[in-house]
């Protein structure tokens, strides 16, 4: 009998030669198929990227400018080859009572809004049951009843997303409904939208230069020169169906940070901060506005890969991809895996300035500018504000306020002057408030020694308006004599964010808009009402506030 050799657990036996062979084979022929599957995906891929450029290069509008007159011409796809005849807008305000589908009892939910072929993506909002959007969706369409189909899903980073509920509504004419609650078809969940619909003639059907999918925060001058749109749109309009006139400043290849890196792109605007990824077939996008960052920092993720760390204000969330949490209640989100990340890092904090210095140039050009009024600073005081004026009490009335009490003016501790307090209940006007709001106003007042200068300062808050107690209204009013029957009166309008708020930029613009045109009826009932006063008739000013009310 032959002796073993001690060396013969090295070399492997015959049947563990086979098995080996045999598993290299069959892993080298799944590898095959696997190429040419995704080869062929990729073809059928490119051929959809093409079709739908060529679509979208079919349905940008040229605008031309001939004898002085803009003349608007449109060359649409074989779909679209007739002019849209309607216009459906449709505002998507908040859901409630939608299913749990995250382990915590919560969902992520977002919106599909689909009209025939047309389809919008909203906004994500995270860890939310019941959230609020407020978004605006335009859709163009050849003929009257239409459908539109709201779909919300839970949104997952890794599964498919789950399908909350849907709801149907029809178009059937030339209509504009309030905030109406639709029913899901699901266990629970109902949702809030407001549609109108209106005709548009030929040549206004073919004006439209394009449209996004939600409301963009980008600021268009009215006096911007007509944009020659003869290009094809690029992946801010591909991907995240940004206006036709956005275009790409930086462009980097990054990874944005969760659970672990989604390499992807990210794009540079002048308006927006935007990323996306296409990991395990899961398309990940972000759209931050600039206007929503407070602060850029450079970072670092696992201690030897640069990073670069948004933070964004308080009550910003960014759209799309839910971002991270800080201690300090901040937002923020962190990208890393950059080729040269000081360079993007140079290039992002420039667009920031630059988009600061855009936006105060508007905020100057905006602005309500100095006026001549008709009275001096001291008339001013003695006219409109004293305890003894009934300008108040008419001009509440005049809009249908009730429950009005003003208090006498009292010397402040606190501030130079004198303060009073006003409530009370004001109409609301949104579809989501309820008819009338509680509404309380403190008022400050400071007149200089020698009764030249006067400061009117006013701080309104309503109460039972959504997310009520988290702002409040500030404006204030200089007025400096000049002459001895005039004076400049220059006014100013803000509004202060004291809490965290999803809607924080929406709420900001919206209440300072609103208070604009109010101030603007105040401004003018109150020189009807001081003009009156000077022809010894201050009885007769009720019905001059009346008419400059309505």
């Amino acid at each position: 009998m032959m002796e073993e050799s001690p060396l013969g657990f090295l070399f492997p036996s015959l049947w563990e030669a086979e098995v080996t062979i045999s598993a290299a084979i069959f892993l080298v022929a799944v590898f095959v198929v696997l190429e040419k599957s995704s080869s062929s995906r990729g073809g059928d891929e490119r051929g959809r990227v093409k079709s739908s450029n060529d679509r979208a290069k079919g349905e940008e509008i040229v605008v031309l400018e001939s004898e002085g007159k803009n003349q608007f011409s449109s060359n649409l796809s074989k779909e679209d080859s007739q002019d849209a005849a309607y216009m459906v807008k449709l505002e998507l305000l908040a859901a409630k009572y939608l299913i749990g589908a995250n382990l915590n009892g919560t969902s992520d939910p977002y919106a599909i809004i689909s009209c025939g072929d047309q389809k919008r993506f909203s906004s994500m909002v995270p860890n939310s049951r019941n959230p609020l959007w407020g978004e605006e969706f335009i859709f163009f369409v050849h003929k009257l009843p239409v459908q539109v189909r709201i779909a919300i899903y839970d949104w997952d980073i890794v599964c498919k997303c789950k399908v909350l509920g849907s709801a149907i509504i029809p178009v059937e004419g030339e209509c504009q409904t309030g905030a109406i609650w639709y029913n899901l078809d699901s266990k629970s969940g109902q949702v809030c939208v407001h549609v109108s619909s209106c005709k548009l003639s030929a040549s206004s059907a073919s004006s439209f230069p394009g449209f996004v999918g939600v409301e963009s925060c980008q600021k268009i001058s009215d006096k911007r020169v007509p944009v020659v749109a003869h290009q094809d749109p690029g992946p801010l309009q591909a991907i995240f169906k940004l206006p036709q006139d956005e275009v790409i400043h930086h462009s980097y290849s990054c990874a944005l940070e969760r659970s672990f890196l989604y390499h992807g792109r990210m794009y540079i605007s002048a308006w927006h901060l935007c990323f996306h990824s296409n990991v395990f077939h899961k398309q990940l996008k972000v759209i931050v506005p600039l206007e929503d960052i407070d602060e850029i920092k450079r970072s670092q993720h696992a201690f030897v890969n640069p990073a670069i760390t948004v933070i964004l204000h308080i009550g910003a969330g960014g759209h799309g991809v839910p971002p991270l949490c800080s201690r300090n209640g901040r937002v923020r989100y962190k990208f890393a895996s950059f080729w040269n990340r000081n360079h993007s890092f140079r290039c992002l904090q420039n667009a920031i300035k630059k988009y600061r210095a855009i936006v105060e140039a508007e905020k100057q050009a905006s602005s309500l500018r100095k006026v001549v009024f008709p009275c001096t600073a001291e008339q001013f005081f003695v006219v409109l504000l004293s305890d003894n004026s009934k300008f108040f009490e008419e001009y509440r009335s005049a809009r249908k306020d009730t429950n009005l009490n003003l208090s006498k003016w009292y010397i402040s501790d606190e501030y130079d002057g004198q303060v009073r307090k006003v409530t009370f209940r004001s109409l609301c006007h949104s579809p989501l408030c309820p008819p009338d709001t509680a509404v309380t106003e403190m008022q400050h007042i400071v007149l200089s020694n020698d009764k030249k200068s006067l400061v009117y300062e006013t701080m309104q808050q309503a109460h039972d308006v959504p997310f009520g107690s988290y702002f409040e209204i500030h404006c204030r009013w200089s007025l400096e004599t000049n002459s001895k029957s005039s004076c400049l009166l220059d006014i100013k309008v803000g509004v202060n964010l004291k809490k965290w708020c999803i809607l924080q930029s929406k709420i900001k613009s919206g209440a300072t808009e609103e208070y604009k045109r109010e101030v603007g009826q105040i401004l003018k009932a109150a020189r009807a009402y001081v003009l009156k006063s000077k022809m010894d008739e201050p009885a007769g000013s009720t019905s001059s506030i009346h008419d400059d009310c309505k």
